[in-house]
């Protein structure tokens, strides 16, 4: 009886086992996401490779390395090749169907690209961009967000982008110095967001929230958009002030400009805290020169930009 019992047992907790694996196999294989782009969690990047790996590589235009230095992408206007570190023998040459690029960047966290395509062969007709993505590690490239019927010569020219939400904003060139805002997410819902300018100059968002900043090189003013209510609000303080950058810790990085557009103090803020005066060049300089780096390096040394 005993015996009978223990045999009993042992099929009943070998059945447990092989329908565990059944169940692990269809929730971590099967069922698995495999779509890159919509990882929502903010992956830690690797150690950076070797970028002297790439140094036999003849550029026809300008190299793109991803966050890791896995690959490196050579982009020109009209046309984008991918080489992997161990393997430059054989690299793609991304299927841009005739279109021509006025955008390229590798995500900060994985080996996943962003570029804008556009006519550059355009014969008449109605003007459509795209904002495509391409997984060197996969097979083809997606295009995710299509934008049609634009003016003529339309552009992407920047792009802002959080990891976490797949919230991607779009700032397009309409015209000499005009510019519009397109938002598009994990769904491909591509639409325009209005806001307060045609004069936009930086973009950025929060890594972690639909919150998108841009500014009015005309006015000087900061503005802060919520992708969850549509609703915006103007975030510098008084005078000409420039949107340089927002930090992973949601720092707000800001210059004041001249009348010239030099930028001559250096500030930095929070949302519904405000803003701080941390530096100054020794004179004014062209704000274009000025990056998120400068205003940390001011600030870690003093009113005058220098290390003492």
């Amino acid at each position: 009886m005993k015996k009978q019992l223990k045999e009993v047992l042992l099929f009943f907790a070998a059945g447990i086992a092989v329908q565990a694996g059944a169940y692990l196999y269809l929730d971590q294989v099967l069922f698995s996401t495999t779509a890159e782009y919509n990882v929502s969690e903010v992956q830690k990047p690797a150690a950076a490779g070797d970028r002297s790996a790439y140094e036999g590589v003849r550029l026809r235009g300008k190299a793109y390395y991803s966050y890791d230095n896995a690959y490196m992408a050579d982009v020109s206007d009209d046309a984008v090749t991918i080489y992997r570190a161990d393997d430059l023998d054989n690299p793609q040459r991304v299927d841009l169907k005739d279109q021509g690029v006025s955008f390229f960047e590798w995500m900060p966290d994985r080996n996943l690209a962003l570029m804008a395509l556009y006519p550059i062969h355009w014969r008449g007709g109605q003007w459509d961009v795209t904002l495509a993505r391409y997984n060197p590690e996969g097979t083809v490239h997606e295009s995710d967000a299509p934008i049609e019927d634009l003016p003529r010569n339309s552009k992407i020219v920047d792009v802002a982008y959080s990891t976490a939400t797949n919230a991607v904003y779009m700032k397009m060139q309409v015209g000499s110095g005009l510019y519009r805002i397109y938002r598009t997410d994990a769904n491909y819902d591509t639409r325009r967001i209005y806001v307060q300018t045609a004069s936009i100059g930086k973009i950025a968002v929060f890594y972690d929230e639909d919150r998108f900043f841009y500014d009015d090189t005309e006015r000087g003013l900061m503005y802060t958009f919520n992708g969850d209510t549509s609703s915006w609000r103007i975030i510098s303080p008084p005078g000409m002030f420039r949107l340089v950058g927002v930090g992973q810790d949601k720092t707000i990085y800001a210059a004041r400009v001249n009348g010239r557009g030099e930028a001559v103090e250096f500030y930095t803020g929070k949302l519904g805290v405000g803003f701080d005066k941390v530096g100054e060049p020794s004179a004014p300089v062209d704000f274009d020169t000025v990056t998120v780096h400068t205003i940390q390096e001011a600030a870690r040394h003093g009113a005058s930009g220098k290390k003492e």
